[in-house]
């Protein structure tokens, strides 16, 4: 009854992030003034010998003041305590002194977490957005959609067209982090806000647990490893991809084509409207497009499809298939190769999970893997 029900679409706002911009403060700057000329210690040495040039006079005359031979003394011990004075503290660079490095490393730390608390915010509104367009599928949040404007909302005009949730990971952070501009050489930066602000690009660039997609039609396919025993894990991850697919997308512009030796697994997907054959039908309506074998579904198409464009990568303003397929095939040891010819056809996005090493689609470009404890990661290398 669900396949024959119509469907009014109306599609609501969609919620807009606002642009941020952040900017970061100077790092500190230490100024290290020329080396006065003598050195401080060349004045102590002058005042100790004065000290003692005096106390010996003073010895050998017998004198219990000081006479008008020793008077001499005195200048020297007087201007050598000036300079030791001038050169120790009484002169010289305020900004240099450990209080005021100090208070400048406090002020600026400060600042770090009141621009940190402005990021956070952009950050979390970027990760609502994100989620509203790309909700869980663990969480019954599909279900809240079906029936509403923002199903099948999406149209192959739109940016996020083909796009579906994959699984959290971290993205870039949208709001822009403008640097500081004026970065000292680095013999003169203050080490403890340098360092402070290096680290602070590098972790708030990011925001973390977030979904990622996968951009269907952004290549000829898809393919997914795993261990035997993770085949039902595996299938989670399809039919949650599946359900997203057919949530946002009407069956006017995707079709869905499920291939399995397992169609206990898929016998769910009959009831989606995207499965029905454009054109064969049955006592039950139009047959659905599940087989258990790549040939069965290739002797019903393969005809249809032997004038369809190659696959090309997508570009802008680029005019885009007229119809768009994803076919699932759910089958260890199938030969995928031909549903992707020598490379593919526009406007279909294979997703494979058969463990096929010697398939196209098991470049790093195209190919994920399943790890021991089951994330799901970008494989850098299929063997």
């Amino acid at each position: 009854m669900t396949t024959k029900k119509g469907f009014d679409k109306e599609k609501p706002a969609a919620p807009i992030l606002p642009e941020r911009t952040a900017t970061m403060p100077e790092i500190g700057e230490i100024t290290r003034p020329p080396q006065q000329r003598p050195p401080v210690w060349v004045w102590v040495l002058i005042f100790v010998v004065a000290v003692i040039v005096l106390l010996v006079i003073m010895i050998r005359t017998g004198a219990r003041s000081i006479g008008l031979g020793g008077m001499f003394i005195m200048p020297i011990m007087l201007v050598s305590m000036l300079m030791m004075l001038r050169n120790r503290g009484g002169g010289g660079n305020e900004k240099t002194k450990p209080a005021a490095l100090n208070q400048t490393r406090v002020d600026y730390m400060r600042s770090l977490d009141e621009l940190r608390d402005d990021v956070t915010v952009g950050a979390q509104e970027q990760a609502a957005e994100i989620a509203y367009h790309h909700p869980n599928p663990c969480n019954g949040s599909l279900l809240t959609i079906v029936g509403t404007g923002r199903m099948w909302e999406r149209r192959p005009t739109d940016r996020n067209f083909g796009h579906v949730r994959l699984g959290l990971g971290v993205t870039r952070l949208r709001t822009i982090i403008n640097p500081p501009q004026k970065v000292p050489p680095p013999e003169y930066r203050e080490t403890s806000t340098a360092i402070a602000a290096r680290d602070f690009l590098l972790a708030q660039n990011v925001v973390h647990d977030v979904a990622r997609p996968l951009h269907l039609f952004d290549q000829m396919g898809w393919a997914f490893f795993a261990e035997e025993t993770q085949r039902p894990l595996l299938q989670g991850t399809l039919r949650a991809l599946v359900c997203q697919l057919c949530v946002f997308h009407g069956p006017d512009v995707v079709r869905l084509a499920i291939i399995s030796d397992d169609l206990q697994s898929w016998e769910w997907a009959k009831w989606w409207p995207h499965v029905a054959d454009p054109e064969l039908v049955d006592a039950c309506g139009p047959v659905r497009m599940i087989y258990s074998d790549v040939g069965e579904f290739m002797e019903r198409f393969g005809e249809q499809w032997a004038s369809r464009p190659a696959w090309s990568p997508p570009m802008e303003g680029q005019p885009r298939a007229e119809d768009h397929w994803v076919i699932v095939v759910d089958m260890p040891g199938a030969n995928c190769a031909p549903l992707l010819r020598d490379s593919g056809y526009a406007g279909v996005a294979v997703v494979e999970a058969t463990n096929d090493y010697s398939s196209p689609l098991a470049t790093s470009a195209t190919a994920m893997k399943f790890d021991a404890v089951g994330n799901l990661l970008r494989a850098r290398e299929v063997v």
